[in-house]
């Protein structure tokens, strides 16, 4: 994996608006077309093709639906399970305040689902703090498109002596309004630099993978020390001593034949003997 890619460059910090702008996208296509707003007054006589016996609708940006009477509890209720009911263009006017809100709408989802899945590349991504701030902002304007889609209360059917509740799919887009705008903020107002190893770090890190030095001390009572024998030929003994290094240490490839190879660039420092004749401390550098 390349040093632009990488499990959270940016932090844990990354996955807040991540996962805030995802809940946000999810609560925003939280409804069915027909379950917006629940509408009372005389306009539902209207869009029930004059069925007066229905006291309210509930209606959305496709279509609406009509309550069943339920005379065990003596209420009406909605039944989801069935589809929804086209509006009759000769008896509903759908006006600008309808198609602005429905335009708002689609804009909040279009925004933040583009800005949910950019941001999910930051677990992997580093991001500029410029792309930072570009994300920040894509998901704001899904708040304040999200914000404006609420204009669809204003339409003629919530208007003239009707009047329109929330309902399933304007609750969810409460919550994603406010989902969008914690996102946003938390973008905005803080970004994580990436927790990245600098080149020079990385290089030297990819030499020691490669290959490895060793530094090995503090080998007690291992190996004998003859000290007849160092007196009258102390290159043999360091010789020895070296091959029972080399035999001690696991065969790593480059490691041992760095060792073997060139040992020039270690420091064999042998102590005096010990009571027990051994070396006290073996150190290579």
């Amino acid at each position: 994996m390349g040093p632009s890619c990488r499990l959270l460059p940016h932090g844990g910090y990354a996955l807040i608006p991540t996962v805030l702008t995802s809940m946000a996208w999810f609560a925003s296509i939280f409804q069915d077309g027909c379950d917006y707003a629940i509408i009372e007054g005389p306009v539902v006589q209207a869009i029930t093709d004059d069925d007066d016996t229905v006291p309210w609708v509930e209606a959305g940006y496709a279509g609406f639906r009509t309550p069943l009477y339920n005379s065990l509890e003596d209420a009406w209720d909605i039944t989801y399970t069935g589809q929804c009911l086209d509006y009759n263009m000769d008896k509903v006017t759908l006006d600008a305040a309808w198609n602005a809100g429905k335009a708002f709408a689609f804009l909040a989802l279009v925004m933040g689902g583009g800005g949910t899945l950019f941001l999910w590349f930051s677990v992997c991504c580093v991001f500029s703090k410029a792309t930072w701030r570009f994300a920040g902002y894509e998901v704001l304007l899904a708040a304040i498109f999200q914000a404006m889609a609420f204009l669809w209360f204003l339409n003629s059917m919530c208007t003239h002596r009707n009047t329109c509740s929330l309902s399933w799919g304007s609750k969810g887009d409460v919550a994603a309004c406010a989902l969008w705008a914690l996102a946003a903020l938390s973008i905005l107002v803080y970004y994580p630099s990436p927790k990245v190893p600098s080149d020079a770090l990385r290089q030297q890190q990819q030499r020691e993978t490669t290959n490895p030095e060793i530094s090995i001390t503090g080998l007690v009572d291992q190996y004998p020390y003859d000290s007849a024998t160092a007196a009258t030929s102390p290159a043999s003994q360091i010789s020895s001593t070296y091959s029972h290094i080399a035999a001690g240490l696991p065969l790593e490839g480059d490691a041992t034949a760095t060792f073997l190879a060139s040992p020039k660039k270690h420091r064999l420092s042998p102590k005096k003997p010990s009571s027990s004749g051994h070396l006290k401390n073996v150190e290579v550098l």
